[in-house]
């Protein structure tokens, strides 16, 4: 797969291995919309299909600017095309409607700060919040949103007014906000248990974006499987509105990859086994997507060419996710070092030309490999670049190495200190059976000796 960085995006020359419509028939409503958009960003080859498609889903919604946006997107790569074209009559419909909707629950909030009512002026920002949400607006979504704040007077409301907050933050992917929200609801002395599969995954996304790539595995694992499978799970009982759902940012089969990627990133071989033996919830998740399963396998059974060779083969559908998409590169990075490190423990001599056999790439990759990673101390092993080996340093040989300098040092400590007490004696003439007459000349040659 072959990719260029331009103007801070990560291009994708080489098509996914899944079929476009085939692929975002899993996701719905603004989850769908942004990852067609994404793609048609990513991926040149898969641009105008991504479009039309994302198109004709915002023509199911009332955001009317990222419609005009796709349009005059897809207008840019595909002039020709009958489909970029905006639909005028649709958007004047779609813009008096939204424009009549939005006056109105204006003026009720008004209304209700002029009466002063506080249940009724949180519930207005509350519904101006998600006004601004259906039509795309999100940064007018979250300013409303977060004006409930001093209108709420249970802890019901501050766990809503939280949760409302966390969806958009993660929509407009704003980690700290969605972190100062969720530390809002865990500092409640009690919440709705219907939502913790929710938060879970969000803390896991959180993970994720933070590159705490071991976090985001442990994290996604305690989501329960069944909540990515039934689409109320998350919903607060006491809503009366659009209820929470995981499956707004993520899918079964989104998690089953983020699972597998981030283990084999952060996990030793025997933490593996045990997930693979013993994890149900993991066992349920990687049936929803075999390959993550096979890489696993492989790792375990120490097939470390088939985990590369099955990471390229995917790597076109991982930059095209988008929460995985910024992390790619470096989840690749770990899980090579993370191979190295499980390879060289299983030898205290090494051969280049079988460990570069064993991980499908020539020696000298090997040997650059190694020696990035010795140098940024990752991977405990001598090089002899002459004989093409390495030697492995055990912790315990380490260990054996720093005991026998720390006796070195305490030896000279202990002989230097016994030298200055015999010449401070020798200066000062205390030496026993010092004869009168030595002279200076004698006493420095006593001190040198």
């Amino acid at each position: 797969m072959s990719s260029e960085t331009h103007a801070n995006t990560k291009v994708v020359t080489t098509l996914p291995l899944f079929e476009l419509e085939s692929y975002i028939q899993n996701y719905t409503g603004r989850n769908a919309v942004d990852r067609l958009l994404f793609i048609a960003d990513r991926c040149p080859a898969l641009a105008v299909d991504a479009l039309v498609l994302a198109i004709a889903s915002l023509k199911h919604t009332a955001e009317v600017n990222r419609y005009e946006d796709a349009v005059d997107r897809l207008h840019a790569i595909a002039p020709h095309d009958p489909r970029a074209t905006v639909d005028a009559a649709w958007v004047d419909e779609v813009t008096k409607a939204t424009r009549s909707t939005g006056d109105k629950l204006e003026l009720e909030l008004k209304s209700y700060k002029n009466n002063l009512i506080k249940e009724s002026i949180r519930m207005g920002n509350s519904e101006l919040g998600d006004f601004y949400l259906s039509i795309g607006d999100l940064a007018s979504a979250s300013k409303f949103y977060s004006r409930q704040r001093e209108y709420c007077t249970t802890h019901k409301h501050i766990e809503d007014m939280s949760m409302d907050m966390i969806r958009v933050a993660v929509y407009q992917q704003n980690w700290s906000q969605v972190e100062t929200a969720m530390s809002r609801i865990d500092a409640l002395p009690a919440k709705n248990a219907d939502i913790d599969p929710y938060l879970k995954a969000v803390r896991g996304l959180w993970a994720l974006a933070q590159g705490n790539f071991a976090v985001a595995a442990s994290t996604f694992l305690t989501v329960p499987v069944e909540s990515l499978t039934h689409a109320a799970f998350a919903a607060p009982k006491s809503r009366q509105k659009a209820t929470y759902t995981i499956t707004e940012f993520v899918t079964v089969n989104d998690v089953a990859v983020i699972i597998g990627l981030c283990s084999l990133a952060s996990y030793g071989r025997n933490a593996l086994k045990d997930l693979l033996d013993n994890n149900a919830n993991c066992k349920e998740f990687l049936q929803s997507e075999a390959h993550i399963r096979t890489l696993l396998d492989a790792f375990v059974l120490f097939d470390y060419k088939s985990i590369f060779t099955a990471l390229e083969n995917h790597k076109a559908d991982y930059l095209l996710d988008i929460w995985l998409a910024d992390h790619v590169e470096k989840l690749f990075d770990r899980i090579r070092e993370n191979c190295y490190t499980q390879y060289v423990r299983g030898y205290k001599r090494g051969y280049l030309d079988k460990m570069a056999a064993r991980f499908g790439v020539g020696p000298d990759q090997v040997e650059k490999d190694l020696i990035a990673l010795i140098e940024s101390e990752k991977v405990p092993v001598r090089l002899d670049l002459e004989n093409k080996y390495f030697l492995f340093k055990s912790a315990d040989e380490r260990a054996d190495v720093y005991d026998h300098v720390m006796t070195i040092a305490q030896d000279f400590e202990h002989n230097g200190r016994l030298l200055l007490v015999n010449i401070g004696v020798l200066r000062g003439g205390l030496e026993i059976n010092a004869k009168p007459e030595s002279s200076g000349f004698e006493l420095k040659k006593k001190v040198l000796m």
